[in-house]
Parts: structure tokens; sequence; C-alpha cells
């Protein structure tokens, strides 16, 4: 009865450490998070100093940092995956950014997502903070693109609100 005890013990430390502290691939994120930084940056022009519509969300990533790991994992997927469904919808010739760059943003973007979905359970993809991510973004969203008909001027501003978003998910997986 004693070695079913254990063999119970064992299976739930492996149920729940492996998805997050054992994902080898989180060691490597940082790479790929400079990577992202540095093709973000090089897209266009400097990126703009202009205030931003909409407050950056501190308060949510604060209550992330306090967060289990497994949590703060699905929080940087998710967000993630809100900046390539934003990416997606760019017309480079329209903004003036180089095309290269941003395929390649979006691919490493991509891997970095994929890479975090293969660290937590698929029932684990849409809990926390996911409500106020999709809140947030679809306020950027409105704040910036609609009713501008995607102009550079708001591609801008995105980008330099992405870098604020990538600089902290890079913060938060560096404190795992």
């Amino acid at each position: 009865m004693l070695w079913f005890r254990r063999a119970q013990v064992v299976f739930v430390l492996v149920g729940v450490l492996v998805p997050t502290l054992c994902c080898d691939w989180l060691k490597r994120y940082t790479d790929l998070s400079d990577r992202c930084l540095s093709l973000l940056r090089d897209l266009g022009g400097p990126i703009t100093n202009k205030e931003f519509p909409l407050p950056f969300p501190r308060k949510l990533y604060q209550q992330v940092k306090k967060s289990k790991a497994a949590c703060k994992v699905t929080f940087v997927r998710n967000n993630l995956g809100h900046i390539l469904d934003l990416y997606e919808q760019v017309n480079v010739s329209k903004v003036g950014w180089d095309a290269d760059n941003l395929e390649e943003l979006l691919i490493v973007v991509h891997r970095q997502k994929a890479e975090l979905s293969a660290c937590i359970s698929p029932a684990k993809m849409e809990g926390c903070f996911s409500k106020e991510l999709r809140h947030y973004y679809g306020s950027l969203t409105n704040a910036t693109l609609n009713g501008t008909e995607g102009s550079s001027a708001s591609w801008e501003l995105i980008r330099s609100e992405t870098k604020m978003h990538l600089q902290k998910l890079h913060l938060l997986v560096a404190a795992m």
C-alpha cells in the first residue's frame, strides 16, 4: 500500500512539473525573444515614442508574475498568439516595413508559441488571464487600426507597444 501512495505522488509531481519546470525549451526562449526584438526594431525606422492611446496592462503583468509557472507559460503563449493574430493583418506595402523581416518575425513568434504550447496541457491553454488578454488586444485593435484603415502611424504605435510586451514577456520567462 505504501508503494501505491508513492507512485501516486510521483505521478502527480510528474504531471504538474514536467510541462512547466522541466520544459527545456524555456532555457532557449530568451534567445528567440532577443531575435524577435531585433527583428521588430529592424522592421522600419526608429520605433516611435508617441504616447499610445491605451494604457499598457502593467497590473496584469504584475498579477501574472505572482502566479504559478504553468499560468505564466500559458500567459506568455497566449500573448504571443495575440501578437501573431495582430501582425497577420498588416499590409507591408502600405506601412513601408521590410517584408522579409516581418515574415521572419512572424516565424520566430510562431515558433515560440508552438514550443510553449508543448510545455502546457491543452486544458490550460485558455486559462490564466486569457479573458483579460483578449479584451486588451481587442481594445488595442479598436484604439489603433479600426477607423484608420491600418495606417502607417497606427502600425508604428502597435510596433512600439509590441516591443514593450516582448520585453515584459522576456523578463517573465527569465524569472522562471
